[in-house]
């Protein structure tokens, strides 16, 4: 009836063979694929995790630098109006120096020798 050889069995199963290796690579490169697609998810959340925690760190870094300008700005008033003191102390020292000495009047005199362990 039906004369089979063995070289059509072979190509049968040679056929089946490939097509079944075929279906196996197949199957291989979309498992692959799902798991680089799993990977790329992971590292995209990661880059926009990165992303927002530098642009968090800039804006940081800003309000750090506005605060620091402030405090310089602050720290070159004090100096001025500290250089200002100063100079206003020279003079008044100045004057002091070059001043007479007066007359104190007994009333105000004891008080003042008293309190600073002087004598009258």
């Amino acid at each position: 009836m039906f004369d089979i050889s063995y070289i059509k069995i072979g190509a049968v199963l040679a056929i089946l063979a490939a097509v079944g290796l075929g279906y196996w690579h197949y199957t291989s490169i979309l498992s692959d694929r799902e798991q680089l697609r799993i990977q790329v998810s992971s590292l995209t959340d990661q880059r926009d995790q990165a992303i927002k925690t530098a642009n968090d760190n800039a804006d940081a870094a800003k309000e750090l630098e506005a605060t620091y300008k402030v405090q310089i700005a602050a720290l070159e008033v004090m100096a001025t109006e500290t250089a200002a003191a100063e100079a206003l102390s020279r003079a008044f020292t100045d004057d002091l120096a070059g001043a007479e000495d007066i007359a104190i009047p007994d009333a105000l005199a004891k008080p003042f020798l008293k309190r600073f362990g002087g004598r009258p």
